[in-house]
């Protein structure tokens, strides 16, 4: 028996034509985020795409794709029953191959990335920068894919604050699942993906993890510290123009999420190291 979900994917699927070729990532933030500078790249070649968002937001605006689906689960649902005849193309990546996986993606879209490239994010109402202002995110806990090789320690992170609470406003994003931040402004699960952008913009520096606020930070123009850990390197997933801070044991690029066996070596970073990267990458600076 047909289910009512079913039922309406049928007619979902009868009504309206259907692009012939639909593009997406399997991915949180940061993967769809790279999808846009993928989709500009394509519209700049002349051979424009479909793409199928899970977060529709983040096309918001964006003139690149030629349209925004959403509900994969509805299409590949109707293309396994042959109720559509799209081709449905997952641009995959592997860490530990060579190139960033956006250009992997791309490269399987028949795309090249050019030079420089960064993901695009339209946000209105952009806002002069604040000198003083650094948006910070210290842990992915809530994130869509949480990796605990991604976090730097806590600790490390409380006392990172305390340095720099004396010359810098700091606002901490992300989700309430990450620890709190002494001497922070709080603005856990309180902010759009948009509203974060926009602060992101505003700040004279976004300090953070590997994460989907880096990509927004690149999209938005704001320079970056990026602690990394030994889950995939700045090669794979950062921006050259970032200070991204690493250390590259024999086991760095693993692809881990979690487990690691080596006692998390890769982020032994000083906090005194990072402060070093806070202050040269111009933060406090007018702009």
């Amino acid at each position: 028996m047909p289910t009512l979900a079913g039922l309406r994917t049928r007619l979902w699927s009868a009504w309206g034509a259907k692009p012939a070729r639909v593009y997406y990532v399997n991915g949180g933030i940061g993967d769809e985020l790279m999808l846009t500078a993928i989709a500009a790249a394509a519209r700049a070649a002349g051979r424009p795409i479909h793409v199928l968002a899970a977060y529709p937001e983040i096309w918001r605006g964006n003139p690149a794709p030629l349209s925004v689906q959403t509900g994969v689960e509805r299409w590949w649902y109707a293309r396994q029953r042959g109720w559509i005849t799209t081709e449905i193309i997952h641009l995959a990546y592997r860490t530990g191959a060579p190139g960033h996986i956006a250009e992997q993606m791309a490269a399987a879209a028949e795309v090249t990335l050019p030079p420089g490239w960064r993901p695009v994010l339209d946000v209105p109402g952009t806002q002069p920068r604040e000198p003083r202002l650094i948006a910070v995110q210290i842990s992915c806990r809530g994130a869509r894919y949480a990796a605990t090789t991604k976090e730097w320690p806590e600790a490390k992170w409380q006392e990172l604050a305390r340095r720099l609470a004396t010359d810098f406003r700091l606002v901490q994003l992300g989700s309430t699942a990450d620890p709190r931040l002494e001497g922070a402004e709080d603005r856990r699960g309180h902010t759009t993906l948009h509203e974060a952008a926009a602060l992101i913009g505003r700040a004279s520096l976004f300090l953070g993890l590997e994460s989907g606020l880096q990509h927004v930070a690149a999209a938005v123009g704001t320079p970056a510290v990026i602690i990394y850990g030994g889950r995939s390197r700045p090669a794979e997933t950062g921006y050259p123009f970032n200070h991204n801070l690493t250390r590259s044991p024999a086991c760095a690029g693993c692809g881990l999420n979690d487990g690691c066996p080596h006692a998390m070596i890769c982020m032994e970073i000083p906090v005194e190291e990072v402060a070093q990267h806070v202050h040269a990458a111009g933060a406090g600076s007018p702009p």
